[in-house]
């Protein structure tokens, strides 16, 4: 089932709903794709197939100023309009008959920042958390830019702007503004992690340039939770080859089927 949802400024986000061959009575999950991405990639569909082979109803949908099919454009995609989201697609959700509390968050790469962020803020009302190649908080990306595209990173600060390119899918072509950075300063997510209280699985490549291991290690240290974190091998941001996807899937399968 697929659904237009209004947020307070009539800005439309879509989200879409599958449940399950076997449902399991209050088994729900939310899965929110990265900066520039849509509800249709393949680190939403993994996590997603997961949770439904586990008895979820699953909610996936499209940031605004992403690629999907909601409002807005990717100059203006922010950590902050990331969760602004999210908590409009769970407010509308908590309207449906599917509904219940507490649910399971995952999300990829800025969508892993923001349910991270949602757990932090909302620790009772989440049951299970699976942030992929999360953002962890602007001091955080930076290093890890500096570290792995300091040239890129600085044109980018140095212009305000930076043209995002994907060679396999240039319908992901944009323009990103750094007012991602700037508003990913007001978030670190590692210091709050202390706040989360449900069973959280970390998952990250060893190749990835943006959420790098260090990153996720510094997360998972903070967290005082039942935890696990995840390290796929040969593995960079996008879980693309079938071997990546493959890993990414098995493992959040296996994961929720010993945390529920």
């Amino acid at each position: 089932m697929k659904v237009a949802i209004r947020n307070s400024r009539g800005e439309r986000i879509v989200a879409a709903v599958e449940r399950p061959e076997n449902p399991v009575c209050g088994r729900l999950a939310f899965v929110q794709h990265g900066l520039s991405g849509h509800k249709g990639q393949v680190m939403v569909r993994r996590p997603a197939e997961a949770f439904l082979d586990n008895g979820f109803t699953v909610v996936t949908f499209d940031s605004r100023h992403s690629f999907g099919e909601s409002d807005g454009s990717l100059e203006f995609a922010t950590l902050s309009s990331f969760v602004e989201d999210l908590k409009t697609v769970v407010d509308w959700a908590a309207g449906e008959d599917f509904f219940g509390e507490p649910f399971a968050l995952s999300g990829h790469s800025l969508g892993g920042g923001s349910v991270l962020r949602f757990a932090e803020e909302y620790p009772e009302r989440v049951s299970l958390l699976v942030p992929v190649a999360a953002m962890v908080g602007g001091k955080y990306f930076i290093r890890s830019r500096l570290l792995n595209e300091h040239d890129s990173y600085r044109k980018w600060q140095r212009e305000g702007r930076l043209y995002r390119e994907n060679k396999n899918h240039p319908e992901l072509n944009g323009w990103l503004s750094f007012d991602v950075v700037r508003d990913m300063l007001r978030y670190n997510l590692v210091r709050d992690a202390g706040s989360i209280r449900c069973p959280t699985l970390l998952i990250t490549g060893d190749r990835d340039p943006s959420s790098t291991v260090y990153n996720n290690e510094k997360l998972f240290e903070r967290l005082q939770c039942a935890k696990r974190l995840t390290i796929l091998k040969e593995c960079g941001h996008l879980y693309e080859n079938g071997q990546n996807a493959g890993d990414l899937y098995r493992t959040v399968r296996d994961w929720v089927k010993e945390n529920v």
